[in-house]
């Protein structure tokens, strides 16, 4: 049986690796063909898209009365996005520098995650607070299409490169076609990611219940790892294909998903009542790295290996004291 998961588990990091290589060809092609800048497509189809395992893990975890499940796999994938995917893809790559102005994206990731935390002082983010959350959703991404349209009508550069695939008989179609065929590798790449995380980390669940790992352990790191196994996906292929601007915006975009379209929706149905230890501990360190990264970018407009040495070294210490405690 456990040789059936390890080959199971090979599998689902393929489907991973095809996945991710799908969303970000696809995604940044359509950038390119419509003018707009790969950020905002980061912002949002890759964003939404590989936050989709969290929204039905923390959604399916709240209908089921495991409401400590669904908040610690929302504030827990947000640490892992910051400490996990952009130190381990930056390791591999660093970003010296940006060709877009985040700092509005930034300024939106840091004031939501702190109003996140100010209505869950209370313990609990009632009905109203979950509204609240689930019509920011709705303004940042009005805000993101707005945007895109205006930088539609005033591109940068009124010529649009060359889209190559290396395929004639796609390179030679017209505009529409090319959308439909881009947007096709997008959303098959979506589903692929959903598919190769839930394969990933259900074999990884086998492997180790039959190792003898106790199933607590099992649920503090597998699950929070599983659900951000498609952003990591997303963005190793990312910076190994330099587009950097997709990277942090799926990054950015995946923790403003998690709270707004996450966190919200589940709070306006549900209510989510919080244990203090998640209130002034686990907040607190989903915080701590949010700002972090919001002060370096601010400052220096770029990621250095050595910042992403110590985000994912963090993140390494904060997984083994949940582990541990």
């Amino acid at each position: 049986m456990i040789v059936i998961n390890i080959l199971l588990f090979i599998l689902g990091l393929f489907l991973l690796y095809l996945g991710a290589t799908l969303l970000v060809g696809g995604s940044s092609r359509i950038a390119l063909i419509l003018k707009v800048s790969p950020i905002i497509v980061g912002l949002t189809i890759v964003a939404f898209g590989t936050s989709s395992p969290e929204f039905l893990v923390s959604f399916v975890a709240a209908i089921r009365g495991n409401i400590d499940v669904a908040v610690g796999n929302i504030i827990g994938s947000n640490i892992a996005n910051i400490g996990l995917v952009l130190g381990i893809s930056v390791i591999l790559m660093p970003i010296p520098k940006l060709n877009y102005n985040i700092k509005k994206e930034l300024y939106w990731m840091t004031v939501v995650s702190l109003l996140f935390w100010v209505f869950a002082m209370n313990y609990d983010i009632d009905h109203l607070e979950g509204s609240v959350l689930t019509l920011g959703i709705i303004v940042f991404t009005a805000i993101l299409i707005r945007q895109s349209l205006k930088e539609r009508k005033n591109p940068l550069s009124e010529e649009v490169p060359p889209i190559e695939t290396g395929w004639k008989f796609i390179d030679n179609l017209s505009q529409k076609t090319k959308i439909f065929i881009f947007g096709s590798w997008t959303v098959i790449g979506i589903i692929t990611l959903g598919y190769g995380s839930q394969i990933t980390i259900d074999s990884a669940t086998e492997i180790a219940l039959e190792l003898g790992v106790s199933q607590v352990i099992i649920g503090l790191t597998m699950v929070a790892f599983g659900t951000s196994l498609p952003e990591l996906a997303t963005g190793i292929i990312s910076v190994i294909k330099k587009e950097n601007e997709i990277l942090i915006g799926n990054v950015i975009g995946s923790n403003l998903f998690n709270i707004l379209g996450v966190a919200g929706p589940i709070g306006m149905v549900f209510s989510l009542p919080l244990e203090k230890h998640i209130v002034w501990f686990d907040f607190p360190i989903m915080l701590i790295f949010t700002i972090v990264l919001f002060a370096v970018m601010l400052w220096k407009n770029g990621l250095g290996r050595l910042l992403a040495i110590v985000l994912f070294s963090g993140y390494s210490v904060y997984i083994f004291w949940v582990v541990t405690h």
